[in-house]
């Protein structure tokens, strides 16, 4: 299987006489996974700007200085559009107003993407049976498997007490 990518695409697009930056990103992802996407997953969000609208969750690549004003800025407003299974797949295309709304849409582009990985990585799970064993208890297994080593001979019941006569 090849390594999930995210393909985009920018470009200055003629829109009613104007030039307008436009961006797209597409998912190329196995075939396999992707019928099984299509088939029951279609309408999952990977990107969903109102889960955002506070700020990003630690762990998540922070913006350039230059960038980080206008991705607040695009992610508080209505034109911030929400990135699903179906529309990444599909190719989704935005229009921007200039440069930097392209940037931030690339932005959050690349976030669905990280989250598409993220289902993709369940869906490859489907159909398997898992173990999940905390560090925790894989410590505690190991305790016990070294205190059963060490512990002394079990003494034969019945036998507490009584002395040898011989």
């Amino acid at each position: 299987m090849d390594a999930p990518k995210l393909l985009i695409r920018k470009g200055m697009v003629l829109i009613q006489g104007r030039n307008r930056p436009c961006i797209q990103v597409l998912a190329i992802i196995d075939p396999t996974l992707k019928a099984l996407l299509e088939e029951h997953f279609m309408n999952e969000n990977l990107f969903k700007r109102s889960s955002y609208a506070t700020g990003f969750p630690a762990g998540v690549p922070t913006p350039t200085p230059s960038l980080a004003p206008h991705l607040n800025n695009f992610i508080k407003s209505d034109a911030c559009p929400e990135i699903t299974v179906r529309t990444i797949l599909a190719g989704q295309l935005y229009q921007a107003q200039n440069v930097w709304e392209m940037k931030a849409f690339e932005y959050i582009a690349q976030r669905g993407f990280e989250a598409l990985v993220d289902v993709l990585a369940t869906v490859a799970e489907l159909g398997r049976e898992m173990t999940y064993i905390t560090p925790e208890a894989k410590r505690l297994a190991d305790v016990a498997e070294a205190a059963a080593a060490t512990a002394p001979a079990a003494i034969a019941p019945g036998s507490e007490g009584v002395a040898n006569a011989a």
